[in-house]
Parts: C-alpha cells; sequence; structure tokens
C-alpha cells in the first residue's frame, strides 16, 4: 500500500481514524472477502477428481461465517463432508491394508467381487494444491480492495 495520509495535531488525526474505519466497514470488505473465498472454491472444484457420483466435485463450499460484533466475517472453503464423507480420505489418502470383517461384495465395473480387504490409497492434494494456486491472486485482490476503501475513506 503507498497511500500518504497527512495529518496536524490529535483532531485531524482522529478524524482521519474515524474516515478510515468508516470506508473499511464489514459490508464493504465481505463482499471482497466473498469474491476471494469464490476463486480458491472454484479453483478446487476444477482440480477435484471425479468419481462416479462426482460427489466430491459438488462438496466444495464456500461459507459464510458468524460476523461478531463490528469485525468483518470471514469466508472459508471446505469439503462438505455430508456430501462427500470419503472427502478426508482422498485428501489424506490411507495408510496400510485392513481386514474388512465381514467380507462383502461390492459391484466393481459391472462384476460382483468380494471384499477381504482394503488397500493403501496415495493422497490426493486437489484442496492444497488449489489454495496454493490461488493463494497469491486472492492476497493481491484483497490488498487492492482495503487500499482502494482506504483511498476513498481518506478523501
Amino acid at each position: 500500500m503507498d497511500t500518504a495520509i497527512h495529518v496536524e495535531g490529535v483532531e485531524d488525526l482522529a478524524t482521519a481514524i474515524d474516515r478510515m474505519i468508516e470506508g473499511v466497514k464489514p459490508s464493504k470488505i465481505e463482499p471482497v472477502l466473498s469474491k476471494a473465498a469464490g476463486t480458491v472454491a472454484s479453483e478446487a472444484r476444477k482440480r477435484a477428481p471425479v468419481g462416479p457420483s462426482g460427489n466430491l466435485k459438488k462438496s466444495v463450499r464456500k461459507k459464510k461465517l458468524v460476523r461478531s460484533w463490528e469485525t468483518s466475517a470471514a469466508y472459508i472453503v471446505a469439503l462438505d463432508r455430508r456430501k462427500a464423507p470419503h472427502a478426508w480420505l482422498v485428501t489424506h489418502g490411507t495408510s496400510g491394508v485392513r481386514q474388512v470383517k465381514p467380507p462383502h461384495y461390492a459391484n466393481l465395473g459391472g462384476r460382483r467381487v468380494l471384499i477381504t480387504q482394503t488397500g493403501v490409497m496415495p493422497p490426493n492434494r486437489f484442496f492444497d494444491d488449489a489454495i496454493d494456486a490461488k493463494q497469491g491472486q486472492v492476497l493481491t485482490t484483497i490488498e487492492k480492495a482495503v487500499e482502494k476503501l482506504v483511498e476513498e475513506a481518506i478523501r
């Protein structure tokens, strides 16, 4: 941010601070945070592996948290475990072989197969990769928006 603020005296300082606080009210900053979270959510949907149901891709959610007092509500991007309870297993993988007791039958590729044990599944870090890919863009978007709000407020 390269905005300069010149004040003379305590009264001018107090007035400038009050205007900046007014300019960066929660109602003005929350749309920017929503847009930033939407950027990460859309990237995570693009990178999500698609299984037979597509539920993992559909489970990526942008959510507004509860606003407390006069602070802005935070936005998060998360995987909805109700829609995709297997999301944790996909993103973190599984380790070791586990016996399935009692064994059960499942349809795999149109064939009925007896499942007696599970195998090792490597992690698919699509969610982390989406965050890493869009982090710089999100931070720049928020920084520019806050700078613009502060500049408008001190004019």
